[in-house]
């Protein structure tokens, strides 16, 4: 039997107000609809933000952990260039012909150490060990092939006495003359690479008494000698954490404690852009820049294309022409023209970073360089897939999938008046190694990152999806009430009160008679 109770002009049966009513799924529905819309519109901004916090540089953290030890497997790849007709270039000026040996791959490990955080300017100090380990099967030849290249430390120092007067340069003239030093020298690659080898050069500076000339002492030359398991080499780094704005993370400060170098003037000493090996998350299609110990400079990489794996999307960014443009195509890298000598586009000039040698940094090839360069040698072939500088980003994280850092150390030869081992040569920049350094991200790291950015999406659907089906319940349930309240016939007044005198009457006691 159904009880009733009276709103209104209407009788409506409390049955329909119960557990399984109307109104109980009509008030349910509307709450599930408020939480799940809530859900729907907040979870992006709280993924966001726990992202963030992981990506903060901070103990505790998963971008900490990652920066300590990458987990990402690095390998460096060393080219060597021989020169096959070192004599004729010699004797008879020849265009060198220079023929490419290897790859020399070797495991590449970073280690940081001295780290020391400074929480008041939200900043990391430390120092990094790098670490090498030749890989035979990832190589092409031999450690013990020989080489034919300039000599280096006597280029140097005829280099660095071009404006010496003349009875430095006999003495000079002497010294080569008695130690047998010659333009060119040939060695065994690793000698080249990482094992050195004596030169006199190196042994008559050792002699000098200590801080005499502003440069380091070395009892070998070798383009990596000295730097395996080196925490010195790279320098001091001091970067920003995050932890204070997320768009500073792996931001220098300083390098060997100086926001302006000694090695260029104006704002191109200036240190600027990240560590090399990460950047702020939310990239934008332009360019990201970094500062390079070994280049002593920040360079700039600009976007040129979306590169896709497994479902994301990454940007590239690639060292172009702009990197090195000479002043006349952008007139902004005046200030990278050391000792007021400015050169055409494709090279940096590194001298003063290296010491005074006269190196000059390009990319591998010289690609993307002006033809001044290519057309001084023989035997390179310039190809952007095989000598590109690039950083493929995933924009929301900045974390990379592929890095390809690939330089290309040039030792120019030229004639100098009164020293007489290079008065009489051909000038060149000569190329001597190219090295590209590579990490690709891991499927299972690839994999992390796309459930990273799909899965506030994912999230989404499901609680809009809920908040549909919660709007659907409230509107079934309205309906539903709307038809019960049509059903129930309406109480009039004088009815209401009829049925109000009867229900007294039943309830009173009847009146018992008596017999008088």
């Amino acid at each position: 039997m159904k009880e009733w109770f009276h709103h209104g002009e209407y009788q409506v049966s409390i049955s329909n107000m119960g557990c399984c009513g109307p109104v109980f799924w009509g008030i349910t529905g509307l709450a599930g609809a408020i939480i799940a819309a809530t859900l729907a519109i907040g979870l992006p901004f709280l993924v966001n933000y726990l992202v963030d916090e992981q990506f903060k540089l901070y103990p505790g953290t998963q971008m900490y952990e990652f920066w300590e030890v990458s987990p990402v497997p690095m390998y460096i790849y060393m080219y060597l260039y021989n020169v096959t007709n070192a004599e004729d270039v010699i004797n008879f000026k020849a265009k060198p012909i220079l023929q490419q040996v290897g790859p020399y791959t070797y495991t590449e490990v970073h280690e940081r150490v001295n780290i020391e955080m400074h929480d008041h300017n939200y900043t990391l100090k430390f120092q990094q060990k790098r670490w090498w380990q030749f890989v035979e099967e990832r190589s092409n030849g031999s450690l013990e092939d020989q080489i034919t290249t300039v000599n280096v430390p006597l280029l140097s120092a005829a280099y660095s006495n071009r404006f010496s007067r003349k009875l430095i340069k006999d003495n000079l003239n002497s010294f080569i003359d008695e130690s047998n030093s010659t333009v060119f020298i040939t060695k065994t690659a690793d000698e080249f690479i990482f094992k050195g080898y004596s030169d006199p050069f190196l042994d008559a500076q050792a002699q000098l008494p200590p801080g005499l000339l502003d440069i380091p002492s070395y009892d070998k030359f070798g383009w990596f000698y000295g730097r395996n398991g080196s925490e010195s080499f790279d320098g001091v780094f001091n970067i920003f954490t995050g932890v204070d704005d997320i768009s500073k993370l792996d931001v220098m400060d300083m390098w060997n404690f100086t926001r302006q170098t000694k090695y260029y003037e104006s704002y191109c000493g200036m240190v600027n852009g990240s560590f090399g090996e990460g950047w702020p998350p939310r990239r934008e299609r332009t360019s990201i820049s970094m500062y390079s110990s070994d280049l002593c400079r920040s360079i700039t990489m600009d976007y040129t294309e979306d590169v896709e794996k497994n479902g994301v999307t990454f940007y590239r960014f690639a060292g172009t022409r702009k990197m090195f443009a000479s002043v006349e195509e952008d007139p902004d890298n005046w200030c990278f023209c050391s000792g007021g000598t400015c050169n055409p586009s494709g090279v940096t000039n590194s001298t003063t970073c290296r010491y005074g040698s006269p190196a000059f940094v390009s990319f591998p090839h010289y690609y993307e360089a002006d033809t001044f360069f290519q057309n001084q040698v023989e035997g390179l072939n310039p190809q952007k897939d095989l000598h590109q500088f690039h950083v493929d980003l995933e924009p929301r994280t900045a974390t990379p999938l592929k890095v390809a850092a690939r330089f290309q150390i040039n030792i120019l030869m030229q004639s100098i008046p009164g020293i007489d081992v290079v008065e009489d040569v051909r000038e060149v920049y000569m190329p001597v190694i190219w090295f590209g350094v590579e990490a690709d991200l891991s499927d299972k790291l690839l994999g992390l990152i796309h459930f990273m950015l799909i899965g506030p999406y994912i999230g989404c659907f499901f609680f809009f999806l809920m908040f549909v089906t919660c709007i659907i319940v409230v509107a079934k349930s309205a309906v539903k009430y709307s038809k019960m309240r049509k059903e129930v016939p309406p109480v009039h007044p004088e009815e209401e009160g009829d049925r109000s005198k009867e229900e007294d009457l039943e309830k009173s006691e009847p009146i018992q008679k008596t017999n008088t």
